[in-house]
This record gives C-alpha cells, sequence and structure tokens, in this order.
C-alpha cells in the first residue's frame, strides 16, 4: 500500500517534492517506508551527534505513526527522528496520556540519496492495540533552515496542524493486510 502525505495549508513548504509513504503488513510486523523528496538543503535533520530532547522530537524533522481502534478512543503514536531517536506515547483518548510499559522498539533505518531522505521503519505488530482493522494516521514534521515548520499528514483537519485528531486517523488496515 501506498500514500502521499499533503502539507497543512497553512505551512507550505516548496522547497518539498513529495512525501509519501508505503506501508506492508507482513506477519508480526508492519513495515513502514517513508520518502521525503525536494531540496533537502533547506532541512534541518539531527543527527546521532546532536541527540534531541526525546519528549519533543515532534518538534523537529521526523516522521510519525499513529494508531487505534475504530471503536475505541485510545491510540498510540510513535515519533522517529533522523538523529536515530524514536519516542512511543500511549494515550487513552484526545491527547489523555497513559501509562504504556516498554513498548516496543522500532528498527529504524535512515538514508539519504541525492534529492530523497528515505526512512525504512519495522515496527512490532505488538505495538497496535489490536490487530482487527487498525485505524493509521501518518505524518511528518520538517523543520527548516529558516525556522519555519511544515506538517504533512494522510488528511488535516479544519485549522491549526492536529495529528492526534481522530479525523486524521484514515487509513485502516484490513484484514488481508493482518498477520496470518
Amino acid at each position: 500500500m501506498f500514500v502521499s502525505l499533503l502539507p497543512h495549508p497553512d505551512f507550505p513548504a516548496p522547497a518539498m517534492t513529495g512525501v509519501e509513504v508505503a506501508l506492508d503488513w507482513q506477519n508480526t510486523e508492519l513495515r513502514l517506508d517513508y520518502r521525503l523528496t525536494g531540496d533537502l538543503s533547506t532541512l534541518i535533520l539531527p543527527t546521532p551527534q546532536t541527540p534531541l530532547d526525546p519528549q519533543r522530537l515532534w518538534a523537529h524533522t521526523c516522521c510519525e505513526i499513529f494508531l487505534a481502534q475504530p471503536a475505541s478512543p485510545a491510540y498510540r503514536e510513535y515519533n522517529f527522528s533522523p538523529s536515530g531517536q524514536w519516542a512511543a506515547y500511549g494515550f487513552s483518548a484526545y491527547r489523555q496520556k497513559s501509562a504504556w510499559e516498554n513498548p516496543p522498539a522500532p528498527r529504524m533505518e535512515w538514508r539519504r540519496e541525492n534529492d530523497e531522505l528515505l526512512l525504512q521503519v519495522t515496527l512490532p505488530v505488538a505495538a497496535f492495540l489490536s490487530t482487527a482493522s487498525p485505524q493509521l494516521a501518518l505524518s511528518v514534521v520538517l523543520e527548516f533552515t529558516d525556522g519555519r515548520l511544515a506538517y504533512y499528514a494522510l488528511q488535516h483537519p479544519a485549522g491549526a496542524p492536529d495529528f492526534h485528531h481522530r479525523s486524521s486517523f484514515t487509513l485502516n488496515l484490513t484484514p488481508t493486510h493482518a498477520p496470518t
């Protein structure tokens, strides 16, 4: 499955020509391939030598996934930084943090090829609330050298960027993509 993310209309990123994600759910893992295309010299890309506050990865260039069940207000969030850092959060309802003991670690590989920044993430299915037709929201935050931020998502609710808003959870993984 392949999807394109859309820029938030109030935060354009003319230097970027595409933000896309390919998804593949195989057995007990979900693979996500994020591809950011454009003038990467305009982006701030954190490196392992410049670790960030793990609670604020989303305030810099980073890729994100939100996982939920259609009938439940609970959801989970992962942030993936080019620094190699990641963070995971559990929520019982909209922006209401809940305990999530020992979230499963993703495997990440960042690569830069000319005008593309590529992130390959393998996320254990144990990160899901349930494997019965989960809903996903995918997003990317871009931090530019001039201090601007841009926000990409499958869909944006009206108003300010808000990846936690349930209207952003538009991707349904069907049982045909589920583990066997």
